[in-house]
């Protein structure tokens, strides 16, 4: 690639690795048959050469590479060497939102070793390539055994997507860390735009080094250098630190179709904040290693010069693969799905209005605005006894509901408590005047019949009632609350209890990657995936939650985990959500005090 070389690391030219693809003969294919002369048979032969050549192609692209590679990197992401046969046995996972972690257990005559055990000193990198997947770590541990007459050596690591739990949002990025005005930070667009303009603005706050010397000197670091440290680092090339390590791929906030979001935040991390508001949305936040040689992450890099990536980066994308989409394809369908979505929350299913995703819980589209749900192209069919499928293992739960009445409160409103006191006490200083005493306090009564009156507020589910029977042990909940009831709060809570009770399904499923659909080609991490069970009658989509990989020297499996066996959450918390977060902003904007 041209400019490999440019850049302020150290990278030789050997260390600008480019991939070359090969066609790979199948059974059945022709060694000098190639793809496009096979999809040219397909377009324009008679029907039997199309039939042939349909099968070829078929067999063509469910090729699978079993070869598994791992590489070792220095703290610059220069390749140091593969493990190559030195691996006894490595498991690793790749969840959707979340840390991967991969265990590597190698031998211990391995000359790695040495590298591994400096883990403490400097960075150690790994990278896992298997059938177009390169999934990137960094040794978080490294074990040194000897047990049974022999060392062996355990690698503890975890994946780059952990540096975004150590990115942390400032209320302000822009100003020092001693003057962060307004208090907090605030994001309200589609989630896709939240999440990226967090991420990039904490990024480009450390590689900038902006403020670096005001945040150092005035709190008292005597390290000079560490005043300078991203202009120390840099080796001259400034305009490359900027990318480096962690480059975020844009989205257009005008064209961004994902549901509204509105959060303010102070001091947390970016992983932290990624994993509350995605988990009601089928977002998928990935932290993917490019290195020199690799193809250009995204369109702006592949256009814009000034963009072009040349040193080893962390690419953080933001992917929306929830399968609804808009008419518009821009920012006015995220208004429509959130309409749709709030609406469908309060009221459930409307016929030709509002309609329920099949097989998934609180999730609507609307056919009349032009909010449609995609079905997913990956249909997985669970086998039924004796029958052998990809499914490796499933589970599905059906549970039962948990009350059809429930009580909310605990306190009475604050102007019925100081009413009461009030009166109690103009009586006592009444009786007082008219008999003539003195010296009893008028507060004496305060308290009396506290949070006696409009405490608690109950609201009964009688269509759960009648549908459960009278038998069902399940009847009444109480949920005490610190504040008092009878108000649009109580409201939301009400409705997110009795989501939270009902009787659900829910379940998970694992299957083989590779035998009938490839990951990252046909499906991906966080995209949805349905099932079909119970002799084709039911059906349950989900997300793909979790990637599980295990590699022996006689073993090599991929694993797909779609769901996470655990209840949906209610549709209304996420427009409590949003509404609190409004609240916030407005109150960071007028600086009104902040409570809690």
């Amino acid at each position: 690639m041209a400019g490999a070389g440019k850049g302020f690391y150290s990278w030789k030219a050997r260390d600008a690795v480019g991939i070359t693809y090969i066609a790979v003969p199948t059974p059945g294919l022709r060694p000098d048959t190639s793809l496009p002369e096979l999809e040219n048979t397909l377009a324009k032969s008679d029907p039997i050469s199309r039939a042939i050549a349909s099968d070829e192609i078929a067999d063509y692209r469910t090729y699978q590479d079993k070869t598994w590679i791992i590489r070792v990197y220095d703290l610059l992401w220069r390749e140091i060497g593969e493990l190559g046969d030195d691996v006894m046995e490595m498991t690793g996972t790749d969840p959707r939102n979340a840390v991967p972690t991969a265990t590597i257990k190698i031998k211990g005559g391995s000359e790695y070793a040495q590298t591994f055990m400096n883990c403490q000193n400097t960075m150690v990198g790994i990278t896992v390539e298997t059938g177009g997947m390169r999934l990137a770590y960094y040794v978080d541990s490294f074990d040194w055994e000897f047990n049974k007459d022999e060392w062996v050596g355990t690698i503890h690591c975890l994946g780059i997507w952990d540096i975004l739990n150590y990115l942390q949002i400032w209320p302000n990025w822009l100003l020092p860390i001693q003057t962060q005005i307004p208090g907090r930070a605030i994001f309200i667009w589609g989630i896709r735009t939240v999440i990226v303009s967090m991420v990039a603005q904490a990024s480009l706050r450390i590689q900038r080094g902006l403020w670096e010397w005001i945040n150092n000197m005035f709190s008292l670091n005597p390290d000079i250098r560490a005043w300078f440290g991203s202009l120390l680092e840099s080796n001259h090339y400034l305009y490359d630190r900027l990318k480096t390590p962690i480059y975020v791929s844009g989205v257009n906030p005008l064209l961004d179709t994902s549901p509204i979001v509105a959060r303010t935040v102070r001091m947390e991390s970016c992983g932290t904040v990624i994993q509350d508001i995605t988990r009601a949305y089928g977002i998928t936040v990935t932290v993917d290693l490019w290195l020199p040689g690799d193809e250009q992450p995204d369109i702006y890099t592949q256009t814009n010069p000034a963009l072009r990536l040349y040193q080893p980066t962390y690419v953080v994308k933001c992917t929306d693969r929830s399968q609804i989409v808009g008419p518009t394809g821009t920012v006015i369908d995220s208004v429509l799905r959130t309409i749709v979505d709030l609406i469908g929350s309060f009221f459930g299913e409307m016929g030709w209005m509002i309609q329920t995703v099949p097989g998934m819980q609180g999730k609507f589209t609307s056919p009349m605005l032009g909010v449609n749900y995609v079905v997913p192209w990956a249909v997985i069919v669970a086998p039924d006894p004796g029958d052998k499928g990809s499914v490796s293992t499933c589970k599905i739960s059906f549970h039962t509901q948990k009350g059809w009445q429930h009580i909310i409160g605990g306190r009475s409103p604050k102007w019925l408590n100081d009413l009461f006191n009030f009166i109690f006490g103009w009586i006592l200083d009444a009786i007082s005047i008219l008999f003539g005493f003195i010296g009893i306090p008028s507060s004496i009564f305060d308290g009396f019949l506290a949070n006696s009156f409009l405490a608690f507020q109950l609201i009964e589910h009688y269509g759960r009632r009648h549908a459960f029977g009278p038998y069902h042990p399940c009847i009444e909940v109480m949920h005490p609350t610190s504040s008092a009831p009878y108000n649009v709060e109580t409201l939301f809570a009400f409705f997110n209890a009795f989501w939270d009770s009902r009787g659900y399904t829910s379940g998970q499923f694992v299957f083989r990657d590779g035998e009938v659909y490839k990951l990252g080609t046909d499906i991906f991490k966080g995209g949805l995936v349905s099932l079909v069970y119970d002799g084709r009658k039911r059906i349950l989509t989900d997300y793909i939650e979790n990637v599980m990989f295990r590699f022996t020297p006689d073993a090599r499996d991929v694993l797909v985990q779609v769901g996470d066996g655990k209840a949906e959450e209610a549709p209304l918390a996420k427009h409590q959500r949003f509404i609190s977060g409004v609240l916030e902003a407005v109150n960071t904007v007028t600086m009104a005090p902040q409570s809690g």
